[in-house]
């Protein structure tokens, strides 16, 4: 939308992190839109972006949630937790899992405030909350098991099929139903053409991050290379 209108240029997304995947829009006031497309002598493109960083760092923050140890807490305990306190899903960006008791929320300063003085208990453990700020050692804590298969072609059918072990067959029915995304985005057209490297959701299945095809069988299929978050 933002492209359509000519209004790219001045949109830059940040969630708290550079990784992160939920962010919050800014709209550029021009001095810094011309200073990120011209940089300005002795000042490199990283030591502007870190200036922006700090322009809207109090827009987004983070919080630390630190579980005693009790049970171990994931992604769906935490979010879970935070939606039982009344909050929407949009209302949270990324909740980034570190450990089996420690997560990092990021949010607006409005929603850190109330995750303070709220968040006390994710699912049956007690827990603290603080302020916290990442710095570039940061990471989002997940993990990944690599995937590494043969398909027929770049269809979506045919890959889904290969991550989920699913027939080719289901594998377009669930497409059909809705329950695959590509980047983020419901696909429902089974023959889509992947490009790599894209994100693909099967819900039920999990995510997986198609890395690349990597040349041919001598059968003529595609070797796949691919990794499942889990």
């Amino acid at each position: 939308m933002l492209r359509s209108r000519g209004e790219l240029a001045n949109a830059w997304f940040f969630g708290g992190y550079g990784e992160a995947e939920r962010v919050c829009l800014f709209l550029l006031p021009e001095y810094l839109v011309a200073m990120l497309s011209c940089p300005i002598a002795d000042c490199t493109e990283a030591e502007l972006t870190a200036l922006l960083e700090d322009e809207v760092r109090a827009a987004v923050c983070a919080v630390r949630v630190r579980g005693s140890g009790y049970r171990v807490l994931g992604h769906r305990d935490y979010l879970g937790s935070m939606l039982g306190l009344g909050l929407e899903r949009d209302a949270l960006g990324d909740i980034a899992v570190q450990n089996d008791r420690e997560a990092v929320v990021f949010c607006s300063e409005r929603i850190a405030d109330f995750l303070l003085g709220s968040l006390t208990q994710v699912g049956s453990d007690t827990v603290t909350c603080t302020r916290y700020t990442p710095d570039d050692r940061f990471t989002d804590g997940k993990r990944y098991e690599p995937v590494c298969d043969t398909v027929a072609s770049e269809r979506l059918d045919c890959v889904v099929a290969a991550l989920t072990n699913l027939s080719r067959d289901d594998a377009q029915s669930s497409i059909r139903a809705g329950l695959v995304e590509v980047d983020f985005e419901p696909r429902e057209r089974v023959d889509l053409l992947l490009e790599p490297p894209v994100w693909i959701s099967v819900r039920g299945y999990g995510r997986y991050r198609l890395l690349s095809f990597d040349g041919q069988t001598k059968k003529g299929r595609l070797r796949m290379r691919a990794e499942h978050l889990i």
